[in-house]
């Protein structure tokens, strides 16, 4: 479980994403922080000083820096660093947060920017509920950035972890539309791998075929179906199956029942 799941979060009224100035820097060395702030690099390069520890940041880093923390920064005016600020305060814990890392280096997989364009957005409109999205938003950030330690890092080399997230996507290109006539050559060509290698490195990680889990996502789509009242007929239209008694066939080959002792 995440360590800050149960943990009280409080925002303060300092965040936002700016360009920073060409003669930006800043020095805490004498002066901790007083509160966390978590700080993320959209662009530019620059130099941060964390307890004595030295950072060269890029895009992609993120630190989060916690009461206490001797810092200071400078970064190149000529490629000046664009950051996301978020500060904010905790309560229930005498010391929390504390194993959580204070630097990492976000992988673009995780699709992280977006929440935080978003968090600076929902402040600052002020909407109904804003507060509690943002409080929503800066948790599932934490969570991402407690995922880019490198313990809760997912075991293999870089390649391997890359063709795990090529066959996650292929997966979840079947799950969004299991009615269409997937076949390998398309899938292969959208994995940039030929239909051979496609194929191993599918059953390999999935472990299954990509024929089996192709029919597999659209028989549980069917029993969705079924359950919210369409017929057997429908269902069998709706997937795109020549002939209903194909589907029929098909269905209690991999469920053990008709389709029709399914539907509600």
């Amino acid at each position: 479980m995440s360590v800050f799941t149960s943990l009280e979060l409080v925002l303060d009224g300092y965040f936002g994403k700016v360009i920073c100035e060409p003669n930006w820097k800043w020095s805490r060395e004498h002066q901790p922080f007083n509160d966390y702030d978590f700080w993320y690099v959209w662009d530019g390069e620059g130099e941060v000083s964390l307890n004595r520890t030295h950072y060269h940041v890029r895009k992609g880093d993120c630190f989060l820096f916690r009461p206490g923390d001797l810092t200071s920064a400078k970064h190149n005016p000529e490629r000046p660093l664009t950051v996301t600020y978020i500060h904010f305060n905790t309560k229930g814990a005498a010391f929390p947060l504390v194993s959580l890392p204070s630097f990492v280096h976000f992988d673009p997989s995780e699709f992280h920017e977006p929440y935080l364009d978003r968090f600076v957005h929902v402040r600052l409109s002020g909407t109904y509920g804003h507060a509690e999205e943002a409080l929503m938003l800066l948790r599932l950030l934490l969570l991402m950035f407690e995922r880019q330690a490198p313990g809760n890092q997912a075991q293999g080399d870089p390649a391997h972890r890359s063709m795990n997230r090529v066959m996650m996507d292929i997966a979840s290109h079947i799950i969004q539309d299991p009615g269409r006539q997937h076949s390998i050559c398309d899938l292969a060509k959208q994995a940039h791998l030929s239909p051979r290698y496609f194929s191993l490195k599918f059953k390999e990680i999935m472990g299954q075929t990509i024929e089996s889990y192709i029919i597999q996502k659209r028989i549980e789509r069917a029993t969705y179906l079924l359950r919210l009242g369409m017929n057997v007929g429908e269902v069998s239209e709706a997937l795109g199956y020549r002939s209903i008694y194909f589907f029929s066939r098909q269905f209690k080959k991999v469920t053990g029942t008709n389709p029709s002792e399914v539907r509600l």
